[in-house]
């Protein structure tokens, strides 16, 4: 009876800290994984394939501009997840990772708004995160 229940809490923070740690762990080894594939799209507006398997395609509902929103697709069957950024090269634009939600067909959509570089740079890369694995996908918003 008693013995066992103190044990069970004495070991617990133990566990939970095992747990964190192997948490830590996989989430630092994620990271150093195969740098993104470079995908090379000439019309978001008309949707593309991912190198890969080739089942993915992305994808936007119309031209990118800066301050105006716009729907980015991912049809990816069978993912659990898609993320995307949005960065510029040398260029720290800030904390925008987009978190893209399945709609009932299972393509995952997200509305994003990029904001306008000062140096009057155009040339950006959207990083595509599906279940993990990453895509590089350089695209010039229009002026």
């Amino acid at each position: 009876g008693m013995k066992t229940s103190q044990w069970a809490l004495r070991g617990l923070p133990l566990v939970l800290m095992a747990m964190i740690g192997l948490a830590l762990w996989m989430n630092g080894n994620r990271r150093e994984q195969a740098p993104p594939v470079p995908a090379v799209c000439g019309d978001l507006v008309k949707g593309c394939a991912l190198p890969g398997e080739g089942r993915f395609r992305v994808g936007v509902d119309q031209a990118i501009k800066p301050l105006k929103p716009f729907q980015l697709w991912v049809d990816a069957p069978g993912a659990a997840s898609a993320e995307a950024s949005f960065t510029m090269e040398d260029m720290d634009m800030g904390f925008n990772i987009y978190r893209l939600r399945a709609d009932r067909e299972g393509v995952f959509r997200i509305t994003a708004t990029l904001p306008v570089c000062v140096s009057g740079q155009r040339k950006w890369i959207m990083t595509l995160t599906i279940d993990g694995q990453r895509w590089n996908v350089p695209f010039v918003t229009e002026l």
